[in-house]
């Protein structure tokens, strides 16, 4: 701890100087300005100039520049006043760095002690040493002990001063930054070269003084050689006899004896002090040398010095931006762990989306699943109900066939009892025969006989359905997948349907089993989806949960988070343009899967319309083909007569062609409406084989043979082939312009035209498809 009456003792000391403030601690001298003022109040010819840095309040390392510049000048200037040696009492090198960094009060007292040291050996120390008797008698009992002990120190004195500077050198070894030791080197050879500079300078006056003084005696000795010739004549004139001498000249060769006498004192003290100065110009040649060469050194170590500054400056640069970069290494690596635990759990996320994503879809597909499975489902019950209302009308035709039957079968009783009846009393004598028994017997047995022959007839039908039925089980299944778009019934189709619907009754049983089977399939996959939904919201709970932890990150964390996406800036930007790139593509996924999901119903709506709308144009179309091929076909018989009886009669040969051509320009409209349907040769191959097995169920094979009834399948198809595949043809020459219509001849290019006509590729066509179609 510092010695506290010390500390005010000296303090008192300062506070006598007249620095226009008051001291009050360590703290105000801890910059070097007020100890410089007090420096220039000591001994201002000494301390000239001013201290290295002016704003020393900035930073503690500006403030120990100007300690160790007061501090080298101070030594100094102790140095010259004690004979070249320092009181062995003082201790010389105080602590300047904690002066300037910590205010230390123990350093600045022994800085002080040299302070008092050099103030008693000033030139004003007289002034000083009254101010002191001003002081209080502690203050110069306290001064009076300090430069005693400074004068004549004891040993343990002396070795805790020398301990206090071995303590000192070797903390100042270890601690000395190589650019604070060129400081220092820089510092002396400063100090040293402002003293040559002072001695320069009055050497210089004094020079120049000599100068002047040489001046005066020369212009001096000029005059009295000029007067001691003038004498040396007159003496000579005088010793010849040829001068006057008067009665004064003895008194007048007296003083001239003295003032030569004199002036030869004053020529040789002139000569010597001449002699002096030339001494001294030498001299101060020879300093002025060793200045230049000082000076030089100086050039050289300011150079040198600048050249380190440099170095050091950027050594510190460099060794500042090593130690921000380890440490910048640190957070780091700190981050890129917290990047990590980030990175994982965005992983853990994705993947919990993934699952989740890959659940919906699941489940998705799963609804689309029980979608079709309700519309089989629907359409099955539609088709179940119509199979038991036509089960139910079937029946209810079948109990009055019966009842019919039964009257039937009544009647015939009856009848056969009237008949044995009428037998009996034919073989009777006594009865009277009728005039006419015979045509009503005849009558009579024709009524049985039809009754025998409906009877046979539907025991034959009968047993017909019976072997039937395995068939119809057969096809049973594709009743189901038969579309809805079926040929319209036609007018002879209700025998067949009649006894299909009645086969249809022992098939109900089986609609009701696949019903029911696909009832338990729908519950199952119900349940399923039930499940899937409670384990996508478990899913979506965890996926909450997880967020709501990565939400409670305390605020450090978030700092910290803060910062790594500062330094992993360009990163998180990559990573945040991808992420919203891919959320973009969800949803541009997701709405384009809900356009084509309604897209699809859209079209599905559309397909069943335009199935519809085919159907019927198909129904109208082969109609109308059937009717102009049949039109056609007359024309042609009726052509192919006249061809044969070799009539030439005109009206009838106009009136024959107008028809054709009437006939042709309706079959070409027809053609066109048929072309716009856009036939496919599949759409007609697939509408064949529904039409195929919609005459299978209809029962159209028990009034066909199946060769005979393929054989009619493959001519209308080849006939709309060739119809198609026609006027495809014709359009394209249509619309390359290389064909060209003749219409409404004359009679004379009749016969001409309906040749060219049968040349035609269409004519070939339509010469190949008339006889079969003759023939069917």
């Amino acid at each position: 701890m510092p010695n506290e009456p010390e500390t005010a003792t000296l303090l008192e000391w300062i506070n006598s100087f007249p620095l226009g403030t008051s001291i009050q601690s360590s703290d105000d001298l801890y910059d070097g300005v007020i100890l410089w003022e007090i420096l220039q109040d000591i001994d201002p010819h000494e301390f000239l100039g001013v201290l290295p840095e002016s704003s020393p309040e900035d930073h503690w390392v500006l403030r120990w520049q100007n300690l160790k510049h007061l501090h080298k000048l101070l030594l100094n200037y102790i140095r010259n006043r004690y004979d070249g040696e320092i009181p062995a009492g003082l201790s010389t090198d105080p602590d300047l760095k904690s002066i300037a960094e910590t205010a230390s009060t123990k350093e600045t007292n022994r800085l002080l002690k040299l302070f008092l040291m050099a103030a008693i050996r000033s030139p004003g120390a007289e002034s000083y040493i009254e101010r002191m008797v001003q002081l209080s008698t502690a203050t110069q009992e306290g001064l009076k002990g300090i430069i005693e002990e400074a004068q004549n120190p004891s040993q343990d004195r002396l070795d805790q001063i020398n301990y206090e500077q071995d303590e000192y050198k070797a903390r100042r070894d270890l601690a000395m930054d190589p650019e604070l030791q060129f400081e220092e080197r820089v510092g002396k050879l400063l100090v040293e070269n402002d003293k040559l500079s002072n001695e320069k300078k009055q050497l210089e006056k004094d020079l120049e003084e000599f100068h002047r003084k040489d001046v005066r005696l020369r212009e001096a000795n000029e005059l009295l050689q000029d007067k001691l010739n003038i004498t040396e004549d007159r003496l000579a004139r005088l010793k010849s006899g040829k001068a006057d001498i008067g009665p004064n000249f003895k008194g007048y060769e007296h003083r001239t004896q003295d003032i030569i006498a004199a002036q030869e004192t004053k020529l040789t003290a002139a000569q010597d002090e001449i002699d002096s100065l030339r001494i001294s110009l030498e001299t101060l040649r020879v300093k002025n040398q060793k200045y230049q060469t000082l000076q030089d050194e100086y050039d050289e170590i300011k150079i040198e010095r600048d050249q380190l500054a440099r170095k050091a400056n950027a050594a510190e640069k460099y060794r500042q931006k090593l130690q921000a970069s380890q440490d910048y290494e640190k957070e780091n690596q700190i981050l890129k762990n917290k990047v990590k635990d980030l990175q994982q759990h965005l992983k853990e996320s994705d993947t919990l989306q993934r699952v989740s994503a890959a659940r919906e879809t699941e489940v998705e597909n799963y609804r689309r699943l029980v979608a079709r499975v309700e519309q089989d489902r629907h359409e099955i019950q539609d088709l179940k109900k119509k199979l038991e209302f036509d089960n139910h009308a079937l029946t209810e035709r079948l109990l009055g066939a019966e009842e019919q039957r039964t009257r039937d079968e009544d009647t015939i009783g009856r009848l056969q009892e009237r008949i044995r009846e009428l037998e009996g009393l034919d073989s009777s004598p006594a009865s009277p025969r009728p005039s006419t028994p015979k045509p009503h017997g005849s009558s009579l047995e024709r009524d049985l006989e039809e009754s025998g022959k409906r009877e046979a007839q539907l025991n034959a039908e009968n047993e017909e359905l019976k072997k039937k039925l395995e068939n119809i089980s057969i096809v049973d299944k594709a009743v189901t997948e038969t579309p809805d778009d079926v040929e319209p019934e036609a007018p002879g189709e209700r025998k067949w349907k009649d006894e299909f619907y009645q086969c249809s009754l022992q098939t109900d049983a089986e609609l009701r089993d696949a019903h029911q089977r696909l009832h338990v399939d729908y519950t199952i996959m119900r349940t399923k989806i039930i499940e899937l939904e409670g384990l996508l919201e478990a899913t979506k709970l965890e996926l909450s949960d997880a967020n709501m932890k990565l939400s409670l990150v305390n605020k450090e964390k978030l700092e910290m988070v803060k910062e790594v996406t500062e330094v992993n800036s360009v990163e998180q930007t990559a990573l945040r343009e991808k992420c919203a790139v891919l959320a973009a593509t969800a949803r541009t996924l997701t709405s384009q899967l809900e356009v084509r999901q309604l897209q699809i119903s859209e079209i599905s709506r559309e397909r069943d319309s335009l199935r519809n709308t085919f159907k019927q144009s198909d129904t109208k179309l082969s109609t109308e083909g059937e009717a102009s091929l049949e039109e056609m076909k007359q024309l042609l018989e009726e052509a192919n007569a006249v061809r044969v009886n070799d009539t030439t009669d005109d009206d009838m040969t106009n009136e024959f062609l107008e028809r054709l051509a009437e006939t042709t320009e309706r079959s070409a409209e027809h053609l066109a409406r048929r072309a716009e349907v856009k036939v496919d040769p599949n759409q007609v191959k697939s509408l064949v084989e529904l039409w195929h097995w919609s005459l299978l169920f209809a029962g159209l094979i028990y009034a066909y043979d199946a060769t005979e009834l393929m054989q009619i399948i493959h001519r209308q198809a080849r006939e709309i082939a060739l119809i198609s595949s026609a006027w495809y043809d014709f359009q394209s020459r249509l619309q390359n312009g290389n064909i060209v219509l003749s219409r409404h001849r004359g009679a004379a290019g009749a016969s001409a035209h309906h040749a060219e006509a049968n040349r035609t590729w269409l004519g070939k066509q339509r010469a190949l498809v008339v006889p079969k179609a003759g023939g069917r």
